[in-house]
């Protein structure tokens, strides 16, 4: 089983490379900015989409502990309800931005440890937050609220929660479907 979710990963990664693309707008510096972190690609799809549909910045954190791969798996299950990461960038000047969306794949049924760290290290007064999540089953809301408690906590106001579930690992929605679900839920931001 382990096997199978490692492949499928590497095999999702591929197809949304494929797809993932995104040349932010020259000249004037955008209020909005994307974080995101992703393992196969799925949730760095959802990113770009956002993106492009606010124009904003973008910034892709990365976290060894969690690459592709069997290591990056296990660590990901071990951790997932945590809220502490080693990430790159941890810091981020958040100063020339009005709204932040930030976005992570579910590890059961949480956000992962990596945008909770960096939600926890940066100062988000005075930024709407939106959270975006892609992920195979569900969500538990006390976990949205722990992520909500963590804005507040910051300065921040969270202003909404916009998610894409692709499926189960066997029966997946395809990147193509995952990109028109993300502009479906924008249209109802």
């Amino acid at each position: 089983m382990i096997g199978y979710v490692v492949r499928t990963e590497w095999k999702q990664a591929d197809q949304n490379r494929a797809l993932a693309n995104y040349d932010p707008p020259s000249g004037n510096r955008s209020r909005t900015l994307v974080v995101y972190f992703s393992r196969s690609g799925n949730t760095e799809l959802m990113a770009l989409e956002i993106a492009k549909d606010q124009q904003a910045d973008v910034i892709r954190l990365g976290a060894d502990a969690y690459r592709l791969g069997l290591m990056g798996w296990i660590n990901a299950m071990k951790d997932a309800r945590g809220q502490d990461a080693a990430i790159a960038p941890s810091t981020v000047d958040l100063s020339e931005y009005d709204r932040v969306f930030i976005g992570s794949p579910i590890w059961l049924y949480s956000p992962a440890p990596p945008i909770m760290e960096f939600v926890s290290s940066n100062d988000f007064t005075a930024k709407d937050v939106i959270l975006f999540n892609t992920f195979n089953s569900k969500f538990e809301d006390t976990y949205i609220d722990r992520f909500k408690e963590s804005v507040t906590a910051q300065g921040g106001h969270f202003e909404n929660h916009i998610w894409v579930r692709r499926g189960r690992m066997t029966d997946q929605i395809d990147a193509e479907e995952l990109i028109a679900q993300v502009r479906h839920r924008l249209s109802s931001l």
